[in-house]
């Protein structure tokens, strides 16, 4: 497995190039970084648990990304914690703006060119609560809104890359799509955002030190032993080694939707005796405890929304509701993965939720 000492320098440029290509994203939004997957051209890059270097919100390179493995979570990618982290924190933001504006939707993208809308209805006798007990309400509101929104449209992600999107514009991402690490990743850094937005702590900050102490929870191990994990599951999770060649065989299809944590996958014979520490999807109840009624509307413009409307037989420019329509989506997914694994490629189905 690649990891030269020049690797950072690489991903970094890697990075760099991302931007530009796909945007850093608008002042103020969050931006995409580099994630790993298994069979990137790049290779893989295993950094120090201990030197990660400080969260940053906008673009910057005193900030790592990369692979880790933790006793408990398994392999974590510290780029999908870090973007899930800002996706959350951006969209918190917005809607405490929205609602405290009294708007009942408004419209935003986050890194996919899909176009999201999201649907509020207030409390009644909204306009007579006291201005404090609004910015209450609308925070806290605010926080689990951001939270499963960014949850669902993480998982629109893998939905989009299973059939074929390309964050680049370039290169398919479907042998990254689901991958075992994907999403317990993402939902760790919802779960941080949480926890450093309710803290009202400096973000950044907040976020760092918050990073660090979730691994630490999770038991992280040295980059020699997430090196030594990856080395345990080539030709068994995944074989080919370079991209166009990789024939992926253990993906993870748990989101969480189906009210079931997401369990994290661990390599055998890494941190013997490990138990695997779950973690549970955001769901915002519709009435939530506060009285207030939320749904998402997501309108692709990627091409692979063709194939999508063909599998939901909707007609063109309809939106895609989450909680309508991810179900049958990912259960076609599951089906093709088990076709695949029935022509040979052994993709196996690790959870039905």
């Amino acid at each position: 497995m690649s990891d030269k000492k020049h690797q950072p320098w690489l991903l970094r440029f890697f990075a760099l190039v991302l931007c530009l290509t796909v945007g850093c994203g608008q002042p103020g939004s969050p931006r995409s970084r580099l994630g790993s997957f298994f069979g990137a051209p790049g290779g893989i890059y295993f950094p120090e648990p201990n030197q990660l270097g400080s969260h940053r919100y906008q673009f910057s390179t005193a900030e790592k990304v990369g692979m880790v493995y933790t006793c408990r979570g398994g392999f974590i990618d510290i780029g999908h914690v870090r973007e899930a982290a800002d996706r959350t924190f951006y969209l918190q933001r917005l809607l405490y703006e929205a609602i405290m504006d009294g708007k009942t939707q408004v419209s935003y993208r986050v890194i996919e060119p899909s176009r999201y809308t999201a649907l509020i209805a207030y409390p009644p006798g909204w306009h007579t609560f006291p201005e404090e007990k609004k910015k209450a309400l609308a925070f806290e509101t605010s926080v689990r809104m951001a939270q499963t929104f960014t949850h669902w449209s993480l998982v629109w992600h893998e939905i989009l890359t299973w059939f074929g999107f390309a964050s680049s514009g370039i290169f398919s991402e479907h042998i990254s799509a689901f991958s075992w690490e994907d999403t317990y990743s993402d939902l760790l850094g919802i779960s941080l955002a949480g926890y450093v937005l309710r803290s009202e702590q400096p973000y950044n900050k907040g976020m760092t030190e918050a990073l660090q102490k979730a691994l630490a929870h999770l038991e992280v191990q040295p980059a020699s032993a997430a090196r030594e994990a990856a080395r345990h599951i080539e030709g068994k999770w995944y074989s080919g080694g370079f991209y166009f060649f990789v024939e992926m065989k253990k993906r993870n299809f748990a989101t969480g939707l189906g009210f079931r944590p997401v369990v994290p996958l661990l390599v055998p014979g890494i941190c013997p005796d490990a138990v695997p520490s779950p973690l549970p999807a955001p769901l915002l109840p519709s009435p939530t405890p506060e009285g207030f009624e939320a749904d998402l509307l997501i309108y692709p413009v990627e091409t692979e929304r063709w194939k999508i409307y063909r599998i939901l037989n909707l007609e063109p420019e309809m939106p895609i509701r989450p909680v309508l329509h991810f179900p049958p989506l990912l259960e076609e997914i599951r089906n093709q993965a088990q076709f695949q694994s029935r022509k040979g490629l052994s993709v196996r189905k690790t959870d039905s939720g």
